[in-house]
C-alpha cells in the first residue's frame, strides 16, 4: 500500500521533498492509517511529519479517552503532537449553525492556524462517495458533484482513492490499534444514514462503484476547472471601471457560462458556492425591466442593478470568527482588519503596555490553544482591584459602539489573557525576568 500512497502523493502534486506536513489524526483507523503511511514514506518523499488533534468539546469521556490514545501513538512513535480544545456546542448555539459545521469550521481553522506546509486529512473513497451524494440530494452542480479535490490549499489528500476497509485491513496487518468514534454509527445524521444504509445498496449493485466515483471525481474536476476558466474569462470582460459587470456583457453570452460567471462573481462575497436559486436571482437581474433592481442573498450580501451594471455588495462585518494564535509569528484576521504578531521572550523586561501592544504570561500558552476571538456576552477583564466586563470598559474608553465586535480578545483555557484595545489582564501580567509573549496589533493596509 506504501507504493501506491506514494504514487498517487506523486501525480496529484500532494507533496514536495522538504515539506512539514501535520497529520490531522483524530485517532479512528483512517487518521491512524495515514500517520503510519506518513512515517513509512518521509525517507523517500523528503518529509518532516508531525500530528495535531482537536479536541470538539462533545462525547464527554470518549473524547478525552480520544485525546489520551493519540498521545500515547505519538508519544510510541516519537511524533510531535499539537493539541487544540474548543467549544462545538457554545459555537454551535453562537452561531445557530449545525453542531457539524461548528466542529469542521473549528477544527479546520486550528490546523490551518498550526505552522506546517500541509494539513494532511484522512478523506478515503467513502468519504468522496458520500460527498458526492450528498451535494447530489442538494442538487448541486459539477463542481459538487466532483467530491473531495486531492488538494485544496494547504490542505492535501493522501488517502484518497482507498477504501476504508483497505485502511483497516494495513493496520491489521502492521498490527497497529485504533479507536473508534461512536457518533460514526449513529443514524441521526444524513451523511451516516447514506453510508450505513445507501451506499451498501449501490455497492450491491455495483461493487466497483467507489472506484468508479473516484475516477468519475477526477474527470468532472478537470471539466469543472475549465468551464471555470471560460466563464473567468467572461467575467473579466464584462468587469466595468466602477467594480460592477455589464449586464449586456452577461446577456449576450452562452447561458452555461452566463450562469458560471455569476457563480464565480458570487463567489467572491460568499463563504461557500451558491446555490442556484441565488443564481438565477441575478440572472433575473440582468434582464430586469427596471433600470433599479435588487436581490438579497445569503449572509446580507446583496445584489443590485443600476441600471446597465450588476454589483454584488458584502456588508461590513460585525464580527469574526475564532482562531489560535500562532506563537512566534503572524496571524491574520481579514474579516476585521488585523495582523497580530507575536514573540515569546525568555526574560521579561518591564515595559509600559499599550492598548494594543502588551505581554502575558508564558505559561499560559503552553499546553493550551491560545485563540483569538470576538467578544462575547459576559466576558470580564481582570483590572487592579477587581474585575469590569467588557462593556464597561469600552464605555470608559469611549470606544465606539460597532468598532467593539472587531476587536480581538484573547483567550486560553476559558480565561481572558488581554483585549485589543484595553490591553492585559492584570492576572496575565508577567513578572520580569520570568518568560513572557509579546502581542502586537496592527491594523490591516487595505
Amino acid at each position: 500500500m506504501r507504493a501506491e500512497v506514494a504514487a498517487w502523493c506523486r501525480r496529484e502534486r500532494l507533496l514536495a521533498p522538504g515539506d512539514r506536513v501535520i497529520c490531522a489524526l483524530s485517532g479512528g483507523a483512517d487518521s491512524v492509517a495515514l500517520l503510519c503511511l506518513l512515517l513509512e514514506l518521509r525517507q523517500e518523499l523528503g518529509l518532516t511529519v508531525s500530528a495535531a488533534h482537536f479536541h470538539h468539546g462533545l462525547r464527554g469521556e470518549e473524547a478525552d479517552r480520544d485525546e489520551a490514545f493519540v498521545r500515547a501513538l505519538c508519544a510510541e512513535r516519537n511524533v510531535p503532537l499539537t493539541v487544540g480544545r474548543g467549544d462545538v456546542a457554545a459555537e454551535a448555539a453562537r452561531t445557530h449553525e449545525s453542531p457539524e459545521l461548528a466542529a469542521r469550521r473549528l477544527r479546520y481553522a486550528f490546523l490551518l492556524g498550526l505552522d506546517g506546509d500541509r494539513i494532511a486529512t484522512a478523506h478515503h473513497a467513502g468519504d468522496n462517495a458520500e460527498t458526492i451524494l450528498l451535494h447530489l440530494l442538494r442538487g448541486s452542480g459539477l463542481r459538487g458533484l466532483s467530491g473531495i479535490p486531492p488538494v485544496n490549499g494547504r490542505v492535501v489528500r493522501p488517502l484518497l482513492p482507498f477504501t476504508h476497509e483497505r485502511l483497516c485491513a494495513y493496520l491489521r496487518a502492521n498490527g497497529v490499534a485504533w479507536i473508534e468514534d461512536s457518533t460514526n454509527f449513529a443514524d441521526d445524521c444524513r451523511r451516516n444514514r447514506l453510508r450505513h444504509e445507501v451506499l451498501p445498496l449501490l455497492e450491491r449493485e455495483n461493487p466497483s462503484l467507489l472506484r468508479q466515483l473516484t475516477r468519475q471525481s477526477a474527470l468532472l474536476r478537470a471539466e469543472d476547472a475549465f468551464l471555470d476558466r471560460q466563464a473567468q474569462s467572461l467575467l473579466d470582460a464584462a468587469r466595468t471601471p466602477s467594480g460592477g459587470c455589464a449586464c449586456r456583457t452577461l446577456l449576450e453570452a452562452d447561458e452555461v457560462l452566463q450562469g458560471r460567471a455569476i457563480r464565480l462573481l458570487l463567489r467572491e462575497a460568499l463563504p461557500q458556492d451558491a446555490s442556484q436559486r441565488h443564481v438565477e436571482a441575478v440572472r433575473r437581474l440582468l434582464s430586469a425591466p427596471s433600470p433599479s433592481a435588487s436581490a438579497s442573498l445569503p449572509h446580507g450580501v446583496l445584489a443590485a442593478r443600476r441600471y446597465g451594471e450588476i454589483t454584488v455588495t458584502v456588508p461590513k462585518p460585525t464580527d469574526f470568527q475564532p482562531i489560535p494564535l500562532k506563537i512566534d509569528g503572524e496571524t491574520a484576521i481579514p474579516a476585521a482588519g488585523w495582523k497580530i504578531f507575536s514573540q515569546t521572550v525568555k526574560k521579561y523586561q518591564e515595559t509600559a503596555n499599550t492598548p494594543f501592544q502588551f505581554a502575558v504570561k508564558y505559561d499560559m500558552i503552553v499546553e493550551s490553544n491560545l485563540i483569538v476571538r470576538p467578544r462575547r456576552p459576559g466576558d470580564r477583564l481582570q483590572r487592579v482591584g477587581g474585575s469590569k466586563s467588557l462593556k464597561e470598559l469600552f464605555i470608559d474608553r469611549k470606544i465606539p459602539r460597532a468598532d467593539r465586535a472587531l476587536l480581538p480578545v484573547f483567550a486560553a483555557q476559558g480565561e481572558i489573557l488581554a483585549v485589543a484595545g484595553l490591553g492585559v489582564s492584570s492576572k496575565f501580567q508577567p513578572q520580569a525576568g520570568a518568560p513572557a509573549l509579546w502581542i502586537r496589533i496592527e491594523k490591516e493596509r487595505m
